[in-house]
């Protein structure tokens, strides 16, 4: 590694995310490298979220009243030259940060991709959503970077509050404004996937609503990321092939959630969207995990 270690600050939003927030600061513990802050940023959980941030050392704002907010009043408030985005359910392997910034000072990148796989095992849905994550390994249309220097982040003027999916902006961003976005081999393994389809079309619905404005901005990019059949599938096929039952599950999957994402697209354009209602309490509330 290179001998200078610069503080990197962790920004993790939560929301009534005691279900899987343990692992995931015990995953940033076992760090390889040793120069780590955390930062929780609460959307005024109503579970024991914040006990369990402080149980492990992070420190905890409250803030809201969406992600990508939570995001922007987390790097605001970080110490780091590099700040690292990840979710409250994710496991990190334990070499992730030395990799990000080892390639960061070595060879002058900016930001740093890295690819998300699902947890072992799990329910049908699960399995199915897995096989997708694992076709999407190395794709920088899907994947984005959550990895990159505070000072870039500022540049740029931090994450659009009116989005959701925020880092896909971002990173649209970073490759317009010819800023560098190195790749590294460590993931994160990400513990909570939607175990019924009527979840699928809730989140699909969801952020489904936001599309327009995200087309709005980016109608090139956005068009290539919501074509139902994307590159990857076709360069992993052998993925698919070799879990017949899932392959036929992938498509009922894809189904109801282009359906939702439709309807939530139409809704977007004659109705608008609001940051908050019923159907992100249900992801993000009531499920107990952000």
């Amino acid at each position: 590694m290179n001998q200078r270690t610069p503080l990197i600050s962790v920004v993790i939003p939560t929301l009534n995310s005691s279900q899987y927030l343990s692992q995931t600061l015990e995953s940033l513990k076992r760090q390889t490298y040793p120069n780590v802050e955390i930062i929780i940023v609460d959307n005024y959980s109503k579970d024991n979220t914040r006990q369990i941030a402080e149980k492990f050392g992070a420190t905890v704002y409250l803030a809201g009243p969406e992600r990508a907010a939570q995001d922007n009043y987390g790097i605001h408030k970080a110490k780091g030259e590099f700040v690292y985005l990840t979710g409250s359910d994710m496991i990190i392997d334990s070499d992730y940060i030395e990799q990000a910034v080892g390639k960061c000072l070595k060879e002058g990148y900016d930001a740093i991709y890295a690819s998300v796989l699902s947890k072992e095992g799990g329910g049908f849905w699960e399995r199915v959503k897995a096989l997708e994550r694992l076709s999407f390994i190395g794709s920088n249309l899907i994947e984005a970077a959550r990895f990159f220097k505070k000072s870039v982040f500022m540049q740029l003027g931090g994450f659009d509050e009116n989005l959701v999916g925020v880092e896909e902006d971002f990173q649209h961003r970073l490759d317009t404004s010819g800023y560098k976005t190195g790749r590294i081999n460590a993931r994160e393994v990400h513990l909570h996937e939607a175990t019924t389809l009527t979840e699928v079309f809730k989140k699909s619905y969801y952020y489904g609503k936001f599309m327009p404005r995200y087309l709005k901005k980016h109608p090139l990019r956005g068009s290539r990321q919501l074509f139902p059949v994307r590159p990857s599938y076709i360069c992993n096929i052998k993925i698919f092939a070799r879990e017949p039952i899932y392959l036929l599950g992938f498509v009922v999957y894809k189904l109801i959630q282009y359906s939702g994402g439709s309807l939530g697209l139409i809704t977007g354009f004659i109705k608008g969207h609001k940051k908050l209602d019923s159907t992100h309490k249900f992801l993000y509330g009531e499920r107990k995990a952000s």
